[in-house]
This record gives structure tokens, sequence and C-alpha cells, in this order.
């Protein structure tokens, strides 16, 4: 006698592949759906009609303008202007003794406790030499007698400045 053997069956029958391509195939469906509903398009243009449009793009060189440039002697001489003379007191400039009543002391340092030189009278034409400096709430320059040649400090307030050299 012949064995029979029973064969193992799955549930479903021949047909339990049906289940997953019916599947796959609503998914397929419902995505391309989905992407038209969006607004995507197909990314081979002979599936809408439309035929590739070519972008020609021309160059044009835009001409080259010399700057024209002067020779030498096309060039205007500049005008130097000198600076105009200082005014008020500075240095090598002139100072004349006014305002005091009598003569200016020259003192070896500014300030009102530095030691005498010499005294200079009104309408005296001084150098000045340097300053200014400040002390004992006054203004100082040091200055030089053409005279004899001394040199002191004396206070701004009885010095002029003189406008001829």
């Amino acid at each position: 006698m012949r064995r029979v053997q029973a064969r193992a069956r799955r549930p479903g029958g021949a047909v339990w592949w049906l289940g997953p391509l019916i599947g796959l195939a609503l998914g397929m469906c419902a995505l391309i759906g989905f992407g038209g509903l969006i607004g995507l398009k197909p990314l081979n243009s002979a599936v809408t009609g439309a035929p590739p449009t070519a972008r020609v793009i021309t160059i044009t060189p835009s001409p080259v303008i010399p700057t024209p440039t002067l020779a030498p002697e096309q060039i205007a001489p500049t005008l130097v202007i000198a600076s105009p003379t200082p005014t008020g007191l500075y240095i090598n400039g002139s100072a004349i003794v006014a305002g005091t009543g009598s003569s200016l002391r020259l003192r070896s340092d500014p300030g009102l406790q530095s030691t005498t030189l010499k005294t200079v009278d009104d309408g005296t034409r001084l150098k000045i030499l340097e300053g200014p400096r400040s002390a004992d709430d006054l203004v100082w320059w040091r200055l030089e007698d053409a005279a004899d040649g001394a040199q002191g400090w004396a206070a701004e307030r009885f010095l002029t400045p003189a406008t001829t050299p």
C-alpha cells in the first residue's frame, strides 16, 4: 500500500500572494493621486506634451574706453599759498612791553617768586623764545632783549604783539 503523505497547505490556498499585490497597486495609485493633488509634475516632459525649450545666452562685451591722461607738460603748475603770519604772541615773533607804568621784570623762571634778572622799559621790543607756560594764574613767555642779549620770563598781560618785524 502506498502511503499518501499529506502536504501542508497554507491558509488561503494557492492565491496567498494576491493580497499583497493588490495592496501594492492601491498604494501606488494613492501616491500618484496625492502627487497630482499637491501639484507634482512628471519628470519626463514627453508625458506633459510640452517640448523642451533651449535657452540661448548671448554675451556682448562692452567697449573699453581709455581714460585720458595728461602728459607732464600739460599739467598746470600747482599754486602754493604761503600760510599767513600768525597773530598774537608766538615763538620767534616779537612783543612790545606795554601797560606796566614804568618797566617789566624779566625773571629766571615763570612765576612771581622767581628771581628778577633785568627790568625793561615800556615800548621795548623783545624777541619771543619760548612759551606759553602757566604759573601763579598768569601766562608767561621767555623773551630776549636784542640790545644786550638778556633773557628772561615775563607775564603775557604786559606784552603786546608786534605787528611789524
